[in-house]
């Protein structure tokens, strides 16, 4: 039986210049920080500008060593009586995306602060998954927006 290669730093790498490569074709991305910890995880911060928008968003990623994947997230701010009211509602907006939703412990200056992440997998990726991911989580994003400035 053929063992499988877990990605190493040259993978991450790689990857990192490639969400670099892929997202500057569309919008105007930054790269604000980046952490290589000892552990050997890769964790990054995007500044993104969308030129289809006057929207900015930080876009953060994560690729632990030794696994097939790196995951994305978009921050999530939610005032804490309407989190209160509508965290159910939110949780199954975000899964008809696919998308799980990381809420913090305690409230912060009235606000739930939360972190909607989804995963790409290494292997197969590429620009159109690139694209495929960051447009399913910013349409959720946007979904969820839309369901609480309606309710």
């Amino acid at each position: 039986m053929k063992e499988k290669r877990k990605p190493d730093r040259l993978d991450l790498e790689t990857v990192r210049n490639q969400i670099l490569d892929f997202a500057c074709t569309k919008h105007d991305f930054k790269l604000e920080s980046e952490d290589f910890p000892f552990d050997g995880n890769w964790n990054g911060v995007f500044l993104v500008k969308f030129r289809d928008n006057s929207g900015e968003e930080r876009l953060y990623c994560e690729a632990p060593l030794g696994e097939h994947f790196v995951r994305f997230g978009l921050d999530l701010e939610v005032i804490e009586k309407v989190w209160q009211r509508e965290h159910e509602n939110i949780f199954r907006e975000a899964s008809g995306y696919d998308v799980a939703i990381y809420p913090s412990h305690a409230p912060e200056d009235g606000k739930r602060h939360c972190r909607l992440s989804i995963r790409a997998w290494i292997p197969n990726f590429g620009q159109r998954i690139f694209g495929l991911t960051i447009s399913n989580l910013m349409d959720c994003k946007k979904a969820i927006l839309l369901m609480l400035s309606r309710g």
